[in-house]
């Protein structure tokens, strides 16, 4: 076994070798670059044409704009991607801002339930005071630093609903 091996490597050894093909200069690099600027797929004329004015085989500048495509569609996914990675932490920053307003509006309602199951208390005015408990939230001009009053509603078996309401969408604006 050994031995057929050894007679398929000087069999190799005693072909002549295959002219190694030589890198392409700068110019040559500009013109093909140009070229596929121009138009990405290769007619076979141009091809031939770009051949023999760069001094090359065609088949040669057909393998180049082969991997240029290959290349410029990695560039293209790559330029992408980062899009989408950019995209992508925007919209888990928007996520997170969403998330902390959904928890403070949570807080505001349940504050606001609290109120109504207690009911009116016995004087005629009643102050419904609707806060954060955060400095952050008490400098904003969010929902949960408002401070709403009303006073009498004129029967206190009622609680006044509709002027909480009044008042929190008042708060608002």
């Amino acid at each position: 076994m050994n031995s057929h091996l050894h007679n398929q490597s000087q069999s190799q050894c005693n072909q002549p070798l295959k002219p190694r093909k030589k890198r392409l200069g700068r110019d040559q690099l500009t013109l093909l670059e140009a070229s596929f600027n121009a138009n990405q797929k290769l007619k076979a004329e141009h091809k031939t044409e770009l051949a023999s004015q760069l001094g090359v085989p065609p088949r040669q500048v057909a393998i180049w704009y082969q991997n240029r495509r290959a290349r410029h569609k990695n560039d293209v996914m790559e330029h992408d991607y980062k899009n989408i990675q950019l995209e992508l932490g925007d919209v888990l920053a928007e996520n997170i801002r969403l998330e902390r307003q959904v928890s403070m509006l949570k807080h505001e309602l349940n504050q606001v339930q609290q109120m109504i199951l207690l009911g009116p208390t016995s004087s005629s005015a009643t102050l419904l005071s609707v806060s954060g408990s955060s400095d952050e939230q008490a400098n904003s001009g969010s929902p949960a630093n408002m401070i709403c009053n009303w006073g009498d509603a004129g029967n206190d078996d009622i609680f006044p609903v509709e002027e909480l309401y009044t008042c929190m969408i008042d708060s608002g604006t």
